[in-house]
């Protein structure tokens, strides 16, 4: 197999892992009956941290840039604790 096919396959599987979380922080926020949703949070916590150990792999075999794994993660990162601080929020007010 080449080197570009691998290179593919790596960042499909990236994209597909950064689109099963975010789905998994949009699946918390729309839960309107508990809005404390502990479990999903430590999934989405876990599953970040996965992602991070597979970005770290493809920059280190040149597969995508450092500054790219940094902004996909950090893209993810600030959309979990935008979901965080709105379920305090909420926990708040109420």
């Amino acid at each position: 197999m080449s080197n570009k096919l691998i290179y593919i396959k790596i960042r499909k599987r990236i994209e597909e892992d950064v689109m099963r979380i975010e789905e998994m922080i949009n699946a918390c926020v729309a839960v309107r009956g508990e809005r404390k949703c502990p479990l999903y949070q430590d999934v989405i916590d876990t599953q970040i941290y996965g992602l991070s150990k597979e970005i770290n792999l493809a920059v280190e075999i040149g597969c995508i840039s450092q500054e790219a794994g940094r902004i996909i993660l950090a893209d993810l990162e600030d959309k979990a604790s935008e979901m965080y601080s709105n379920i305090v929020e909420e926990s708040k007010a109420n």
